[in-house]
């Protein structure tokens, strides 16, 4: 796995970027204001238009530019398009204010903007940007030329060569903290994976892909509790294969197995994406139906019975299996162990009356259902 993709990060950098632009401009605007106001010998009829206006109009068309291309043009020209934009913005300040000799080193306007990208290809076009700016200076505007000696551009060279290695210092070591992250991301992901499939494989019965006993009586009492707050449905079935026995005596366990996924997988096919099955002992499976009302619950435990009776095994030379079901419904107050011995009973009671059938726990008579009861939980004893 990976760390998320930082493309959306990007466009939000972008767009936070230009706008940090359109500050840049109005700060410098704010600037020349006071500055003419309070500190300037040129008479404002001269100073406005050359250092106010003219900087001003040309930086303004460079960001509205930059706004534009960001429109039009592919994302993968974007970043230098932002990168170009702010060495545009720089050799417009410095090539106005050409006596102010500091504001040479705002030439590495672009160095900075080009660590947002934490890559070295962006970096280097911004360092190449940032010498074609200073050599542009040189030679095109007269008063830096003669302002300036060979020795001065040459400091002025090596200083800034000195900020674009600082600039390049801090690219790699962010890379290096990125790399951090994202091989801390990968192992955190990958435990994260590895206890989800743990956890997976100590709650399923690895023969049926379906829940195990000790699964099933943990959300079981959950359910329980959601139900008793009557915040849902919640039925229960208990379904045995019918003549199992005699099934892996004939055919062998290996038939046997198969039996059961098949069995299994009609019951996971035809229940909700919410309801619970899962394999109780055996050749048993329990049903926990969350969202149907009683009667479609019931509906669709004959649904599986009717399609189990109706496949046929290869491993049992084509012949089919047959399963019998007790159904029941939980009433608040009833507990857990008294919701699964009424569906318990219910299919006692299927068994003993001929196999292959749905028996509601509701549908059987008091003396019958006290005694299957008593018969459910000895066999529930015996199997435990």
């Amino acid at each position: 796995m990976s760390l998320p993709s930082m493309e959306f990060n990007q466009k939000r950098w972008n767009r936070l970027l230009l706008s940090g632009y359109w500050v840049t401009i109005f700060l410098s605007v704010l600037v020349e204001l006071l500055y003419m106001l309070h500190a300037s010998e040129l008479p404002r009829s001269e100073f406005f238009p050359k250092y106010i206006a003219l900087p001003t109009s040309l930086m303004f068309a460079a960001v509205l530019t930059a706004e534009a291309s960001v429109r039009l043009l592919s994302p993968k020209w974007h970043d230098y398009v932002l990168i170009s934009t702010a060495s545009l913005l720089a050799l417009i300040v410095t090539s106005i204010h050409t006596t102010l000799d500091y504001l040479l080193f705002f030439l590495c306007f672009p160095n900075m903007i080009s660590i947002f990208y934490f890559q070295y290809k962006k970096l280097a076009f911004a360092i190449a940007a940032t010498f074609a700016s200073l050599f542009f200076l040189y030679a095109v505007i007269p008063e830096i030329h003669r302002s300036m000696s060979f020795i001065d551009l040459l400091c002025i060279t090596v200083l800034l060569a000195i900020y674009s290695g600082i600039a390049l210092g801090v690219l790699a070591r962010g890379r290096e903290t990125l790399r951090h992250l994202r091989s801390s991301y990968e192992s955190n992901q990958e435990l994260l994976v590895r206890n989800i499939m743990m956890d997976k494989l100590a709650k399923t019965d690895a023969l049926t892909d379906t829940y195990n006993h000790m699964a099933y009586h943990e959300f079981v009492e959950k359910l329980v509790e959601q139900a008793e707050k009557g915040l849902l449905h919640l039925q229960i079935a208990v379904m045995d294969i019918d003549n199992f026995k005699k099934v892996n005596d004939t055919y062998g366990h290996r038939a046997g197995d198969n039996v059961l996924r098949e069995v299994a997988s009609i019951a996971r096919s035809k229940v909700g994406p919410n309801d619970f099955v899962a394999r109780y002992g055996g050749e048993e499976f329990v049903i926990l139906f969350t969202e149907l009302a009683y009667p479609a619950a019931f509906d669709t435990v004959e649904e599986i019975r009717r399609t189990v009776a109706e496949t046929p095994h290869d491993s049992l030379g084509g012949l089919a299996v047959t399963v019998s079901v007790g159904v029941n419904r939980y009433v608040p107050g009833m507990g857990k162990e008294r919701f699964f011995q009424g569906a318990d009973a219910a299919l006692y009671h299927a068994k003993r009356t001929g196999k292959n059938r749905t028996v509601a726990a509701e549908t059987i008579d008091s003396g019958t259902a006290a005694a299957s009861a008593a018969a459910s939980v000895a066999a529930s004893i015996a199997r435990d």
